[in-house]
């Protein structure tokens, strides 16, 4: 009987315990570590905004080493995400919501497997004298009785943040600039990568280089109709430059839509196909008129390393100019195919 008495007064308090927890416990959790990085911001970023960066250095991937990860969408823009799948870290993804260029990164995580919740969060980036701030944050709210488990993550959390920042900081600081490249240059980093093979319905002429921007900006919706109007979906909007004279001041260019690969030329359809290659490229973030600085940087990485391209040059047009008014935020991918 005593024993029962004893078993009732301890169930008694775990009960009480329960019910302060339950509401004591905040219903919103936030989490924000900082780190200050040896690098100026566009370097950094590219650390923050590449899933394919991120899940090197991320301590969510080294609590799992055995988690699958793939990423989704154009790796490093709105929209993309790496989702990921383990025995230790569940089902789950994290989506890139809105990318302020080297300023800030707004996303959201999703978890499905043990458990269903989401959450936000960010990166904001601040430079002084070629150093970059980073804060890393993380804003859940949760419903009772959640808010007890969201009370006890919060330690766990902000140690993974902070080591997360500290594995960030090493990476980024340990990557030495190219000898003999030139400060424009270094300003973009190149990456290798496999382009994959890609039809495209093009429009294609050997025009002045000073008509350059004159010839795309009216090619470019002609080609977009007909292909809309072939009933094909239409991909990134594209240039291709074939040859590029500057004693002569001639360039042989396309324009070009991505379509599917089992598409068939017509009339006015006509198509272009590139194999699957050994590529390099650089993500350029601004205005059209400054994208010979990724095309630079790509020819002293070229340099560096005795590599030699082909043609066309690829230039993938990211960003809608008509949903996107500030510049810096244009995302032009520059692409060259090696030989």
């Amino acid at each position: 009987m005593k024993a029962l008495k004893v078993l009732a007064w301890i169930v008694g308090v775990l009960a009480a315990l329960f019910l302060i927890l339950l509401f004591a416990a905040p219903s919103q959790l936030h989490v924000e570590r900082s780190i200050q990085v040896n690098a100026p911001a566009n370097v950094v970023w590219e650390h923050l905004v590449k899933f394919e960066n991120f899940n090197k250095w991320s301590t969510w991937r080294q609590a799992d080493t055995a988690a699958v990860y793939t990423i989704t969408g154009t790796d490093g823009t709105e929209g993309a995400y790496t989702s990921w799948k383990g025995e230790k870290l569940g089902e789950g993804k994290l989506q890139h919501i809105s990318l302020t260029p080297y300023k800030e990164i707004k996303q959201k995580i999703y978890f499905f497997k043990p458990f269903s919740s989401e959450a936000n969060i960010f990166f904001t980036l601040e430079e002084t004298d070629g150093k970059t701030k980073v804060n890393w944050g993380f804003d859940a709210e949760y419903q009772r009785p959640q808010n007890i488990m969201g009370m006890f993550m919060k330690g766990a959390l902000e140690k993974d943040f902070q080591q997360g920042l500290d594995n960030m900081k090493k990476a980024v600081e340990s990557h030495k600039p190219e000898a003999g490249a030139t400060p424009e240059a270094g300003k973009w980093q190149v990456k290798e990568t496999e382009f994959p093979a890609t039809t495209y319905a093009v429009a294609r002429k050997t025009i002045p280089i000073s008509e350059i921007d004159k010839y795309i900006a009216a090619s470019l919706p002609e080609v977009y109709e007909t292909v809309t109007a072939a009933g094909l979906p239409p991909g990134v909007p594209t240039g291709l430059v074939f040859s590029y004279d500057e004693k002569s001041g001639k360039t042989d260019i396309a324009t070009a839509i991505p379509i599917p690969a089992d598409s068939k030329a017509g009339p006015k359809l006509k198509l272009f196909t590139l194999n699957t290659a050994k590529a390099v490229y650089v993500d350029f973030y601004g205005p059209y008129e400054k994208t010979p600085e990724a095309h630079t940087a790509i020819d002293a990485y070229l340099s560096t390393r005795n590599l030699k391209h082909k043609y066309p040059v690829i230039e993938q047009y990211v960003t809608d100019p008509a949903s996107e008014q500030d510049t810096a935020k244009w995302l032009t991918k520059v692409i060259y195919i090696l030989e």
